[in-house]
């Protein structure tokens, strides 16, 4: 069912302006939103119609203003319509406004090439194909490792243990410099390839998934955030907000650069997200729902780890104690 948001403007305390909520209740990306302004006793000097700070319509008064939907945020938008009247008077009113994307996902499924053999107590957080080895990061207080594995056989090449006072989160290369996110202990570490220990940094987040494109580390945070980080001056650069057709897609988990697109885990689920970076928008459904037999493994937890081999095209999926791999092909099959 649709997520519909009611954005209704109260009508002003007052007989000469008022203003008047849009015709629809919720809006895609690819519609129009309008506001009716009445001035009856011409009191309004100008109209202005702000989204968290940034300004979306000035003018002198005029009785209809209309925007695009796509200059707002997916998801929730807290809209500031004000009337600045002759007097000098600024009335305004703030309201939420909903945007839901104007795409309906493709659904696909999964072509497997083999399956890989993979250690059951593994609670994974992170997975990355780096120079031809995968690096696997695995999570919870006392028992968080770093591991690299042979992605042709599953055998464990190295496995290193991590600081046990910390919870291991997702990980990415940018160059030869693996990066590790925490989950509520905020640092971000680093390691060279052979997972010699670098340094570390304060990162002021909550760390759940985390991918490299370019010079820039993408992480989520558990809402329906993208958020890119810059690890040279350690700050926060911009913030991706991902939306389907019903609303906001929460619990973004692992994540990987494939083919140009962001692949996603969502937290609870074992279908992964396909999401263009520009947009935010989900374009496709991976289903993977049947990669692993529930009735048959019920220790395994949630799907958690995608690694993207971009030589051989393709893709490792595993999960938190998951007793294998799983080796897809990167094109989507129909």
């Amino acid at each position: 069912m649709r997520l519909l948001l009611v954005v209704l403007f109260a009508s002003m305390v007052s007989c000469s302006y008022r203003i008047k909520s849009p015709v629809r209740m919720s809006y895609t990306m690819a519609d129009t939103v309008s506001f009716k302004v009445s001035d009856r006793k011409d009191v309004v000097d100008s109209v202005i119609l702000e989204s968290e700070n940034a300004v979306l319509h000035k003018s002198d008064f005029t009785s209809l203003v209309k925007i695009p939907a796509s200059e707002l945020n997916p998801g929730n938008n807290i809209i500031s319509l004000s009337l600045k009247l002759k007097k000098g008077k600024r009335v305004v009113r703030k309201k939420d406004l909903f945007i839901v994307s104007d795409i309906i996902p493709d659904k696909h499924k999964v072509e497997v090439i083999t399956t890989l053999p993979h250690d059951t107590s593994a609670f994974v957080q992170g997975l990355v194909m780096h120079k031809g080895f995968l690096y696997e990061s695995t999570g919870l207080k006392g028992r968080s490792r770093l591991r690299i594995i042979d992605p042709e056989t599953g055998k464990c090449i190295k496995d290193r243990r991590t600081d046990p006072e910390l919870f291991n989160e997702a990980i990415a290369f940018l160059n030869d410099t693996l990066y590790m996110i925490t989950w509520k202990d905020s640092v971000i570490m680093t390691f060279d390839k052979d997972l010699n220990e670098l340094g570390e940094k304060p990162f002021a987040s909550e760390g759940w998934g985390m991918f490299s494109h370019n010079d820039t580390l993408y992480f989520s945070n558990g809402t329906n955030e993208i958020i890119k980080f810059d690890p040279y001056t350690n700050k926060f650069t911009d913030t991706l907000r991902v939306v389907n057709e019903e609303g906001p897609v929460n619990y973004i988990n692992e994540m990987e650069w494939v083919n140009g697109l962001i692949w996603a885990n969502i937290y609870g689920l074992d279908n992964i997200v396909v999401i263009d970076p520009y947009s935010a928008k989900v374009i496709a459904v991976i289903q993977t729902e049947k990669l692993i037999n529930r009735s048959k493994y019920p220790e395994a937890g949630v799907m958690n780890g995608i690694a993207y081999d971009k030589e051989k095209k393709r893709v490792f999926l595993t999960g938190k104690n998951w007793p294998f791999i799983k080796v897809i092909s990167s094109d989507f099959a129909d």
